[in-house]
């Protein structure tokens, strides 16, 4: 194959020496990246797959990956990408008889096999010299893959790969004794977003390693920043305005986190609840009816849109605004209700069936400085001026503090099979999500909501999108749409 030259940024130029000339155990072997948005881990992660292909010809390997339909969707659009305009690797092309690989489906009679063929090609991604890269999914049935054989195993966004997984793809990293001379036979090689929580903990357990036997194991941190000569003008500072302050701490400025002891949210399991792959029915539907909760408070207010899908609750997007904006048309200023309302109806604006059910915070129910309507009118107001069909549901009952603690364990625990259980958006959910998992829990099983305080943490980071959570699986437990009518109420003390 021709000479070629690559540009990688620092990070990513370290990684690649390691694991190409750094480990040179005649074991399995170890290296991990870990980064944030924009930090340049899939360029490294296929920069690195293609130096496999030229080191390793008939070697045969997996990507592990906890849902084979959801990783093609996700992965391989961006490692064509770079193979293409950094390796000069094409497709195969059956009309002309040219291209480097082929895409799950058996090769040509051209391509070189593998030493270890593989029973079915669906899943392979196969190349000319018989290198093959196939996708194994461990969700539904980890079990199945304990006997393979592999000359290698990669893995991307490895947060979701679960620890008793790891065990299992690991052992199969024993394919073709003595048949290569290349550090990077017998790799095992991971990239990921930094895990929330304990969730994926199991990363940073390489950087230990890494210390204690160099040879065999790298680590590799990188945050946005360590890319930011590939990244667009600004970039960096668009993120700053788009993520909450926790958001951006860890994934853009490489911020570890451990959850708190005492959680109001015990439950609460990022891996489970933020798992939307291979539910039942189609995550988000355009031409079904949207449900909100929202939290009024003059300095934040916040929302969560949900859709449900009999008893699986599906938390779509968490939006928030901090400060008022001027209508585009006659540039009068709004209310914050309406300015939520502007992005909520932005956010859906190609959304097909335009009708929205609205719960949440009693304090909605209230009239702003000056104004002649509840803030609850005043956000219905501007959705319908945008065609929306508008009902209104807020709370007013009561639940007891305690009461409302086992519900919401009880939802979250998933023990009872005739309740509700929710899955939430690991991105778009992700200002909600992080707001549950740090949220204290006091003595009389109330939320400790210090953190709304003026001059404590940023609010986009305090209890208030956690507490929408609250109100719309409480007026879902109510009877959600057929409850609208007669409504309840919720407060926290």
């Amino acid at each position: 194959m021709e000479e070629l030259e690559i540009t990688v940024n620092d990070k990513q130029a370290a990684f690649l020496e390691a694991v190409m000339f750094e480990l040179d155990s005649q074991d399995v072997k170890g290296a991990g990246m870990v980064g944030g948005i924009g930090s340049g881990k899939s360029i490294a992660l296929a920069d690195l797959s293609a130096t496999m292909m030229e080191e390793l010809p008939k070697a045969k390997g997996q990507f592990a990956c906890p849902v084979v339909s959801q990783a093609k969707r996700a992965l391989t659009p961006g490692l064509r990408a770079r193979w293409r305009t950094s390796w000069n690797l094409t497709p195969y092309n059956a009309a002309t008889g040219n291209g480097d690989y082929v895409l799950w489906k058996e090769p040509p009679a051209g391509f070189d096999r593998p030493y270890e063929e593989p029973d079915d090609w669906t899943n392979c991604i196969s190349f000319v010299n018989g290198f093959v890269i196939e996708l194994c999914g461990y969700k539904l049935d980890a079990d199945s893959h304990r006997g393979r054989n592999d000359d290698f195993v990669l893995m991307d966004e490895a947060l979701r790969f679960k620890r008793e997984w790891l065990k299992i793809c690991l052992g199969r990293i024993r394919a073709n004794v003595g048949k290569f001379s290349s550090n990077l036979h017998w790799l095992f090689a991971f990239f990921s977003s930094p895990p929330y929580g304990a969730v994926g903990d199991w990363m940073w357990e390489y950087e230990d390693l890494q210390r204690k036997d160099p040879k065999r194991y790298h680590f590799t941190q990188v945050i946005t920043k360590d890319n930011e000569v590939f990244l667009p003008p600004g970039y960096i500072a668009g993120l700053k305005d788009k993520l909450t302050p926790l958001e951006y701490s860890v994934e853009v400025e490489g911020k570890r986190l451990s959850s708190i002891p005492k959680a109001y949210y015990s439950a609460f399991d990022w891996e489970k609840h933020s798992d939307i792959d291979d539910l039942p029915g189609t995550w988000y539907n355009p031409d079904a009816p949207l449900e909100m909760s929202g939290d009024f408070n003059v300095l934040f207010t916040s929302c969560t849109v949900w859709q449900d899908e009999g008893r699986l609750l599906k938390g779509q997007r968490a939006l928030w605004v901090k400060e008022p904006m001027k209508d585009p048309e006659t540039g009068v200023p709004l209310t914050m209700a309406e300015t939520l309302a502007h992005k909520v109806a932005n956010a859906y604006e190609g959304h097909g069936l335009k009708r929205i059910y609205v719960t949440g915070d009693r304090n909605g129910n209230n009239k702003s400085a000056g104004a002649t309507k509840t803030m609850y009118e005043l956000f219905a107001g501007v959705m319908e001026a945008k065609g929306w069909e508008v009902i209104l549901c807020p709370l007013n009952y009561n639940m007891e503090h305690y009461e409302r603690y086992l519900l919401l364990l009880r939802i979250l625990s998933e023990n009872q099979a005739s309740e509700y259980y929710v899955r939430m958006h690991s991105v778009d959910f992700k200002g909600a999500i992080a707001s549950m998992m740090f949220t204290p829990i006091k003595a009389d099983y109330t939320k400790d909501k210090s953190s709304e305080k003026k001059g404590g943490v940023e609010q986009e980071n305090a209890t208030h999108l956690g507490d929408t959570v609250d109100y719309y699986l409480i007026w879902k437990h109510q009877g959600g749409m057929s409850w609208c009518d007669s409504g309840f109420d919720i407060e926290y003390y």
